[in-house]
């Protein structure tokens, strides 16, 4: 039997040595499993933790700081390792390494990571990190501070002040569920609300936020849309237009079942589709409306507990 020993030391060599002319200690020392900085430095946001190293800001899944600092170096560093080299690591915070600003905001700190061949535990390699915070407004942050930035509008209208309530019904229903949305997304944000004769005006920070409330609108509530849009800059990122959107929401006046006065006459609507509105006479004979039929006519809703 061939006696082997390790080429740098000369520690003898046994059938598991990850190398046939080097011992594990020597193999490690001269084929470093990974390569990191000893400084890194990202930004956070003051106000919602999403964290950014170069332009792109990213939501955190955690709003916590450890965790947002794991997750960052998960993103930027360790993860094109493990994929490339089959690796995995372990960070290790050290909590006698924490600075703090004067505003209690941890700004600095080290950090040992580990990481090993994920088939071969033994072949691992340490590295010590040292891990700098800035702390900033990120762009959407901004705009929700300021108060003013938005992108699409939506007009909420009624026919009439009898319709009020009809209103406070649906901007309460919008109200919770952009709130759940901006949890997912903050992005996602009414920036304010304005008055207007018979009804209000939303102002939103997305036209993907104007589409999401169209489309749980539709499954709720009958009412006439008109969309206009106007080019008001462009997204150097991405290379496309900004269009800022607006849409005019016109809420029926009447439910199905209710009886209507149309030119003095009486008739009961008896189904609303998507788009038209069928109706019945005293007589028993039907009629077909389209939406906007119902705007441009004087229509009177009579109350459900009038006699005929």
């Amino acid at each position: 039997m061939v006696h082997r020993f390790c080429a740098i030391c000369g520690k003898d060599l046994d059938k598991n040595a990850p190398h046939f002319g080097m011992c594990l200690d020597c193999f490690l020392k001269e084929n470093v499993l990974f390569d990191l900085p000893e400084k890194f430095t990202f930004r956070t946001c003051i106000d919602c933790g999403s964290y950014a190293v170069k332009e792109e800001w990213f939501n955190p899944e955690y709003n916590e700081i450890f965790s947002i600092i794991e997750e960052v170096l998960n993103k930027f560093l360790l993860k094109p390792l493990s994929k490339k080299k089959n690796l995995d690591f372990l960070v290790d915070f050290d909590e006698k390494s924490l600075t703090y600003s004067s505003k209690d905001l941890l700004t600095s700190l080290n950090i040992k990571i580990k990481g090993y061949v994920i088939n071969d535990e033994k072949i691992n390699h340490e590295h010590q990190l040292s891990v700098h915070i800035n702390y900033e407004l990120c762009k959407n942050c901004t705009n929700i501070r300021g108060g003013t930035y938005f992108i699409s509008i939506m007009q909420l209208r009624v026919k009439s002040e009898d319709q009020f309530p009809l209103i406070k019904e649906v901007l309460d229903f919008i109200f919770e569920y952009v709130e759940n949305k901006f949890d997912e997304d903050h992005r996602q944000y009414i920036t304010k609300t304005v008055d207007a004769k018979y009804g209000i005006d939303l102002y939103l920070s997305t036209n993907e936020l104007m589409n999401y409330i169209i489309r749980i609108l539709k499954g709720n509530y009958h009412f006439l849309l008109k969309r206009t849009k106007k080019l008001v800059g462009r997204d150097i990122q991405r290379g496309k237009n900004i269009y800022r959107q607006k849409t005019l929401i016109k809420f029926m006046p009447f439910s199905r079942n209710d009886k209507i006065l149309i030119d003095d006459e009486e008739f009961i609507v008896e189904n609303i589709f998507k788009n038209k509105i069928q109706l019945r006479n005293q007589e028993g004979s039907r009629l077909t409306k389209e939406y906007q039929f119902f705007f441009n006519k004087n229509i009177i809703v009579k109350n459900k507990d009038e006699g005929d």
